[in-house]
């Protein structure tokens, strides 16, 4: 009996055929958001000429929104890769979502929502001192200085050094 469901690919239990139900839908919902997210990166302007042949503004978000398809089309076959992790998938997913994770897409929605107004370095700053304290850091001081030192590199090169735009939201009142 050991040999012969050793070769089963996908286990009884999980009522999965050719693909898994629940991944099948997951990525059916991925593959829309990402047909629709490249239909919107196409109509972003192209890159003068004077920048060559390098990886542009217009291509770089349609190669993530490809390879998050791709992707999202290896998520309902994936059990058939896997057979051993199926059945730990499948009792994690029955079990209730735990409050952290609701905490947190409510936090991305609402700095994502006001990152227009607070701009790019505020928005790397109020991400990196709130995610760390909601889920239950207790070392302040690291939080602190990574909340400091992190959004200032990353503007520091992108923005200096890289010379990109960074909305500069709300500090663009301050000087």
């Amino acid at each position: 009996m050991s040999d012969q469901s050793s070769h089963n690919l996908a286990p009884e239990k999980s009522g999965a055929k050719m693909f898994h139900r629940k991944d099948l839908w997951l990525a059916s919902i991925l593959i829309a958001f990402g047909a629709f997210m490249y239909y919107e990166a196409t109509k972003f302007p192209s890159a003068p000429m004077v920048l060559g042949d390098t990886l542009n503004a217009d291509v770089f978000p349609r190669i993530l929104v490809v390879m998050l398809i791709v992707l999202a089309c290896i998520l309902p076959i994936e059990f058939k890769i896997t057979p051993e992790k199926i059945e730990k998938i499948d009792k994690e997913r029955n079990e209730k979502t735990i409050p952290i994770t609701w905490i947190t897409i409510v936090m991305i929605l609402t700095i994502v929502s006001l990152s227009s107004f607070l701009g790019a370095a505020l928005t790397m700053f109020v991400t990196a001192i709130v995610f760390p304290l909601v889920w239950g850091e207790k070392n302040y001081i690291a939080v602190a200085i990574y909340a400091v030192v992190f959004p200032m590199l990353v503007y520091l090169l992108f923005h200096e050094v890289l010379g990109l735009y960074m909305e500069p939201g709300v500090l663009e009142y301050l000087k």
